[in-house]
């Protein structure tokens, strides 16, 4: 594990009121932390600093407050910074104002929380030794979720909780419901590779239809270069080189054509201003290279039936068709 910090907490989100400045109150998250929590939790520090080690070892009474919380407690255009707010009838500095880039739906809750050296929230609200929760997080290409097993039977083990309760010890994985978003997000793309594949296999069907009718139209010419000497490999390489550039060439128009949508669609995004949980459509060069491949086997296929027959029909035959 890369980082293991105790918290403390208080209040909560539209709970009752417990943080005054003159005549203005609200109802926050407290929460108690180590300055690792950063790491853990990201968030922009737009004003001033987060917490530091200066802060938990002198017990400073310091605080970083959101940016909703500045809404709350201040004037506009009064600066937070060197202020101070009252928590449960304690003074602390407001030293950072945060802004979370969180775009969930809590949001606005994270927005509304205030940080304070965890050896300060101990002191002053009497919380003694008690740990109220652990921000646990794994260093990177480490599965959080695979150690997660481990750290729950020692923390049984050490405070005598049955091996087997599963309810005792609470908990709550961020990486399992990632896990949860990813996993659907790739059943998504499988899905849209699958449809993909089937409109650009429909496609292949068409332009073997087509060859098939030029093959038929073009029978005379077909038996006048058999009767030239023309071999069937000649015959065959003629039709597929047909149905292959055929086929490239109508797909690289809809690739044209797609960009060019993506295009308008960010051009019209950038006009409008920035869309929550949309922004910069765009298809992965590899999504081309695969659709490109497809296309020239697909075409390929498309031109092995027509060029098939084609080979297969006598010159005198062929002449002899009106």
């Amino acid at each position: 594990m890369q980082y293991v910090s105790p918290r403390l907490q208080l209040g909560g989100f539209r709970g009752a009121n417990n943080v005054t400045r003159n005549e203005k109150t609200g109802a926050f998250g407290i929460y108690g932390d180590y300055p690792e929590y950063i790491h853990q939790e990201y968030m922009d520090i737009i004003k001033g600093r987060w917490l530091n080690y200066s802060d938990i070892n002198a017990k400073m009474k310091t605080a970083v407050i959101g940016t909703d919380v500045v809404k709350s407690l201040y004037d506009i255009g009064e600066e937070p910074i060197g202020t101070y707010i009252k928590i449960n009838g304690v003074n602390f500095k407001v030293v950072g104002v945060f802004q979370n880039p969180n775009t969930q739906g809590d949001s606005e809750e994270e927005a509304n929380n205030i940080f304070i050296p965890f050896t300060s929230f101990a002191n002053a609200f009497n919380t003694g030794n008690n740990v109220g929760w652990m921000a646990i997080t794994a260093y990177d290409h480490t599965s959080i979720t695979s150690l997660k097993p481990q750290v729950l039977s020692i923390m049984r083990e050490q405070r005598g909780v049955h091996p087997d309760d599963q309810r005792a010890i609470g908990n709550f994985d961020k990486a399992e419901i990632f896990a949860r978003f990813t996993g659907l997000f790739d059943i998504l793309g499988f899905v849209g590779y699958f449809v993909g594949a089937l409109v650009l296999l429909s496609g292949g069907i068409g332009i073997s239809n087509i060859m098939l009718i030029v093959v038929k139209e073009r029978t005379n010419e077909i038996g006048v270069r058999r009767a030239l000497g023309a071999s069937p490999w000649d015959i065959k390489s003629q039709i597929l080189q047909e149905s292959l550039v055929l086929t490239i060439i109508s797909g690289l128009a809809g690739i044209a054509a797609a960009a060019g949508l993506i295009w308008v669609m960010n051009y019209i995004l950038d006009q409008s201003g920035p869309v929550e949980n949309f922004a910069n459509p765009s298809v992965n060069i590899t999504v081309i290279i695969i659709a490109l491949i497809i296309l020239i086997i697909s075409g390929l296929l498309a031109g092995f039936i027509p060029a098939s027959r084609a080979t297969q029909m006598k010159p005198v035959d062929a002449l002899r068709t009106d």
